[in-house]
């Protein structure tokens, strides 16, 4: 065997030509993204349907409602667009509840249990720096009383 076989056999097992360190390839059994242009806010939309479907026509539209409500204010739409996304919006929210409602037992727990524990780990952090500027600014204070 030649050297260069040896060189390329070994490196042709360690990535894809070009792929730089971190960056990892979209997945591509995943979600489809569906990229629409605005041409009101002129950015593109982009916006996914799950396991390997694309966005429905509803989704879309409601997605580049959003963003121009976001972009430009929310006087920019038309009554209709608000209620358009915000049918939608609560639609999503009301399914999203009743598959939380429908799942197990277990699920709900460790999905209430971590829920808790992260605004448990939150709070303690946001009690931690709080007590510590206190105890600063009455450092601080106690110094200029002082002189």
């Amino acid at each position: 065997m030649r050297a260069t076989e040896v060189v390329e056999n070994l490196l042709s097992h360690h990535g894809v030509k070009g792929m730089r360190w971190g960056v990892r390839r979209k997945a591509t059994v995943g979600a489809q993204e569906v990229v629409v242009r605005d041409s009101r806010v002129g950015k593109r939309l982009k916006t996914s349907g799950g396991a390997g479907h694309p966005a429905s026509r509803e989704a879309v539209s409601a997605r580049k409602i959003g963003q121009v409500g976001k972009k430009s204010g929310l006087k920019a739409l038309t009554d209709q667009e608000l209620q358009e996304y915000a049918k939608r919006i609560q639609l999503e929210q009301n399914v999203k509840r009743l598959q939380y409602s429908d799942s197990s037992a277990p699920r709900k727990f460790i999905l209430t249990l971590l829920g808790q524990t992260g605004k448990n780990t939150a709070q303690n952090a946001a009690n931690e720096v709080a007590s510590q500027q206190v105890k600063k600014r009455l450092i601080k204070m106690g110094a200029l009383a002082a002189a």
